[in-house]
């Protein structure tokens, strides 16, 4: 197997394969923020994927290796002993400098202290002294304390949801421009649904065990048909930086093994991206529905228009072939005509 191809991939000097982790994510030595961890993951995967089909067998050597620098790397107790195996220290960690407190005023009886000066009592005036309610001036009263305004009304209060703008983004309304489209896109939606319903079964629980003998070749049939029902769906689920992402990447490696190995951190990430999935898809079916009633409320014209327009939006080369086939039959008309029209005038 040629290693050197998948350094060229990530950007490594050939025959540096395998490298240890920090050095195939791009990351420092040492490098603690799982955050950080996960994205380099995410995006080296992301590039590999694309040689899958040219180069099958680095593709599933840099995806194992991926896989073992994210389980590895994610885990505070194997990433202390990895670290430990590659001679780098751990960070120490200084305690914080809190500020002096101040000191407080001695009294003036303590041998050594400065003489405390106490200020002078304010004056108290009698009653008879004080001017009657009536007689005070307004512009000697308490100024009230300025009061904010309101806020502009027609403004979110809160920021929108990414994973409610996904279901109903421009990726997603592509190819839904006719009933039976729409339909289409309904049934193939509720079965995926239906589908990542049942791997919640398996991801709902960080803390849920897998039997392996049984459980186990259920989990990877469920991720292999959600896998191939998403090749006719829109980019809206498990694509980089997508939700459910990280549950469909247990397709490109040892399902079980590497399932089994989560920690407690993984197990939570895991389940957190699968019920950003679930969201996704219950809001992308409500949203198609949404739009098969407002279609059903338009005139046939418009239902044309669209269906049109879509056609040329989404499928550009068709028009491109129409438009080929169309000149043709025109350019070999005006010939035929051409030499009919020469035939009758030379008789």
């Amino acid at each position: 197997m040629d290693y050197d191809v998948i350094c060229s991939w990530l950007g490594l000097p050939p025959g540096t394969w395998p490298p240890d982790h920090y050095r195939l994510l791009g990351l420092q030595p040492g490098e603690d923020n799982v955050e950080l961890i996960e994205q380099r993951v995410h995006e080296r995967l992301d590039t590999v994927r694309r040689y899958q089909m040219t180069h099958p067998e680095q593709a599933t050597e840099a995806m194992n290796r991926l896989a073992q620098a994210f389980v590895c790397l994610t885990d505070p107790s194997s990433k202390k002993s990895y670290d430990a195996q590659l001679g780098i220290a751990a960070p120490t960690v200084l305690a914080p400098v809190l500020p002096a407190a101040p000191q407080p005023n001695l009294p003036d009886w303590l041998p050594n202290s400065p003489p405390v000066r106490q200020p002078p009592p304010l004056p108290v005036p009698s009653i008879h002294e004080m001017p009657a309610p009536s007689t005070i001036p307004l512009a000697d009263l308490p100024m009230a304390i300025p009061v904010p305004p309101p806020l502009p009304t027609g403004l979110p209060l809160e920021p929108a949801d990414p994973v409610l703008e996904a279901a109903q983004s421009g990726p997603a309304r592509r190819g839904i421009a006719t009933k039976r489209a729409i339909y289409q896109r309904i049934a193939r939606t509720r079965r995926l649904l239906c589908l990542w319903n049942d791997l919640g079964k398996y991801l709902r629980s960080p803390k849920r065990r897998l039997n392996r003998s049984v459980e186990g070749p259920e989990l990877v049939r469920l991720l292999n048909e959600i896998a191939s029902l998403l090749k006719n769906f829109p980019p809206l689920l498990g694509e980089a930086g997508q939700p459910g992402y990280l549950v469909l990447a247990l397709t490109q490696v040892d399902t079980v093994k590497v399932f089994q190995s989560f920690s407690p951190h993984q197990r939570e990430a895991l389940s957190r991206d699968w019920d950003a999935g679930v969201k996704l898809l219950t809001a992308h079916r409500d949203f198609l529905r949404q739009e098969l009633r407002a279609l059903r409320r338009r005139p046939w014209r418009q239902r044309f228009l669209r269906a049109s327009w879509s056609l040329i939006v989404d499928q550009p080369g068709t028009v491109l072939l129409l438009l080929a086939l169309l000149a043709l039959n025109v350019a070999l008309w005006r010939s035929y005509a051409q030499e009919l029209w020469e035939k009758i005038f030379s008789h």
